[in-house]
């Protein structure tokens, strides 16, 4: 029985019946219980008043069976009208029946995928059946956009789904708007610790391995990962638990081990994990969000390069974590702590341009903006998006500029005067912009933080003719001083101290007073990297500054570096109070240092 001809023959004789501009019909591949991108899409239109009719077709309606002969029903009447009938269609698969559909030029459809990010090949990427690619190609004729987390994978997207990069629309993932949320995770620990004692007391390793397009490899998959060893080695730590890939249905997890692969949220299960083990699964793209431990035991990685679906990008080079292949360094791995946040980090910005929570209802404007159907005026900062014909992109807010001040040439490198340059090097690092661009009187380069495009400078002009530099970029961009955020040092505090400001005078620093004096005013945010410390005899201000640090100055200038990262981001993202509230040192606290010293 193909229901894929049958349910689009359904469609096609309901496609003569009216489109209602407030129906819109949601496909998901599986049934998640009413989680995941499509459902947080519903839930934002609903916040905004919008008088919209959801309906959902799932995977389980397909089932060819006596006992969901009414769901056929169903399927093939009310649901094949509903859709047919839809003004906008969301879906987060290749839903296959629509290869054989007329879909009315009104109707919008639009693709959000399952997955985020683009680490292993799918789709039109890898080597598919003549019959079955040809077939994928008419689905996706039929797409509107397909939507991106990130813009690094825009190619890749057109790539799998076999269409032109214009359908692509980098504007986030819905489901990834949870991370970025306050939850009780203790609640979501202690519903977990009811049904699995043993997790009481320990740190959570949670082990995702993902499906191999093989089923003999999927049923002994499990197999190659020895559990008696890691509660013998690392048992005392971490409590290790399963979540098996959906399409995984032959390996049989041990009794003693916790099975997750049920709960009906994966996002609770990352909330709650301290440590994955994965291996090539797009789960470590959503985990990588968190910022926490990624390991990946890859026991098969020859076989799965060489054989299975590879990967967009170089597997070794971009992985957020270490490559493991055996028991006996996976679980040596976990004992050192071997694993690297930074490249956690830098994985999670190549997938995403997004750290918010705002991907659906950027969706959600875009599809459906201010004033369509009485929908309530966007949310301050939030960004606007047009969908202007044949176009299809975002309309990009204001540029923000994130400048770091110092000396240019060798001769001032690693000098505490550069801790500017020092700061932009780690954005470019952290956030994957190339600052090679000569523009302005600086080395430049253009990226996104959450959405919103930032320039990163670093003035060339020497630093007490830093505002000439500034003024040149601001003026072309049209940015408000409101919107440069200031990159600097400060003597007067200790080395990893920050202290971060909406505004203020120069107190003392000519770069600062050259940006003051250009652009006409002091309201820039700044945030001040403390450089202070012990001279030497008979050594003047000039030469402390253009000194080099110290061992230990080092070691306290790397982490507060790694703090003006995520300072640099939140400002960027409006959230300069809350910047200030994790890491910047106030004056009384400060003051009550130096009484102690």
């Amino acid at each position: 029985m193909n229901t894929n001809k049958i349910f689009a023959r359904a469609f096609n004789f309901f496609r003569h019946w009216k489109v209602r501009e407030n129906r819109v019909t949601l496909i998901e591949k599986l049934d998640t219980g009413g989680v995941g991108s499509l459902f947080d899409i519903q839930k934002e239109c609903e916040r905004r008043g919008l008088p919209l009719s959801f309906h959902v077709i799932r995977h389980s309606d397909y089932e060819v069976s006596l006992r969901n002969l009414p769901g056929l029903f169903a399927l093939f009447t009310k649901k094949a009208y509903y859709m047919a009938t839809s003004a906008h269609i969301f879906l987060n698969d290749n839903f296959m029946p629509m290869a054989y559909m007329d879909i009315a030029p009104e109707t919008t459809v639009v693709q959000l995928w399952h997955g985020m990010g683009s680490f292993k090949k799918f789709g039109g990427s890898t080597e598919l059946e003549l019959e079955l690619l040809a077939e994928l190609k008419q689905v996706n004729e039929n797409v509107t956009h397909i939507l991106a987390s990130s813009e690094h994978i825009r190619e890749n997207y057109a790539e799998a789904f076999c269409v032109p990069e214009g359908k692509v629309l980098a504007i986030g993932c819905p489901q990834a708007d949870y991370y970025f949320r306050k939850h009780n995770v203790q609640a979501i620990r202690e519903r977990l610790e009811r049904q699995f004692p043993q997790l009481k007391g320990r740190k959570l390793a949670l082990y995702a391995p993902t499906f191999r397009d093989d089923e003999q490899r999927d049923r002994e998959l499990l197999s190659h990962f020895d559990f008696e060893q890691f509660e013998r080695e690392c048992g005392d730590e971490y409590c290790l638990a399963v979540r098996l890939h959906p399409q995984i249905q032959s390996s049989k997890v041990p009794e003693q081990v916790p099975n997750l692969t049920g709960w009906p949220d994966v996002r609770e299960l990352l909330l709650a994990t301290d440590l994955l083990i994965a291996d090539y699964s797009s789960i470590a793209v959503e985990y990588s969000l968190l910022e926490r431990p990624i390991l990946l035991y890859a026991f098969d990685k020859k076989w799965y390069l060489d054989q299975d679906r590879g990967f967009y990008y170089d597997y070794e080079e971009t992985a957020p974590g270490p490559i493991l292949t055996t028991m006996d360094d996976l679980c040596a791995s976990v004992r050192q702590q071997s694993w690297d946040i930074g490249k956690v980090r830098a994985f999670a910005r190549l997938h995403n341009n997004y750290f918010d929570s705002q991907s659906a209802r950027r969706v959600a404007e875009f599809y459906f903006p201010p004033g369509c159907m009485g929908a309530e005026a966007a949310p301050k900062g939030a960004g606007t998006f047009t969908n202007e014909e044949n176009q299809g992109k975002e309309k990009i807010q204001n540029m923000k500029i994130i400048a770091g001040l110092g000396n240019p040439t060798d001769k001032y490198k690693g000098t505490r005067h550069n801790v500017g340059f020092m700061a932009i090097d780690k954005l470019s690092e952290a956030l994957g912009i190339a600052v090679n661009q000569h523009k302005h009187k600086a080395m430049t380069g253009s990226g996104f933080i959450a959405g919103q495009r930032v320039l990163l400078m670093k003035p060339l002009t020497y630093m007490n003719l830093s505002g000439e530099s500034i003024r040149a970029a601001a003026d072309f961009y049209k940015v408000e001083p409101e919107d440069i955020l200031i990159i600097y040092d400060d003597i007067s505090l200790d080395p990893g101290m920050l202290r971060i400001r909406k505004k203020g005078s120069a107190g003392g620093h000519n770069g600062i007073k050259s940006i003051i004096s250009h652009l006409g005013c002091d309201t820039f945010p700044r945030i001040r990297v403390g450089i202070g410390g012990e001279k030497h005899p008979g050594q003047d201000l000039a030469d402390y500054v253009l000194g080099h640090f110290s061992g230990e100055e080092k070691e306290k200038l790397d982490e507060a570096l790694e703090n003006v990262v995520k300072a640099a981001e939140l400002i960027a993202m409006d959230e300069i109070d809350e910047a200030m509230n994790r890491y910047s040192v106030g004056k009384k606290k400060r003051a009550k240092k130096n009484e102690e010293v």
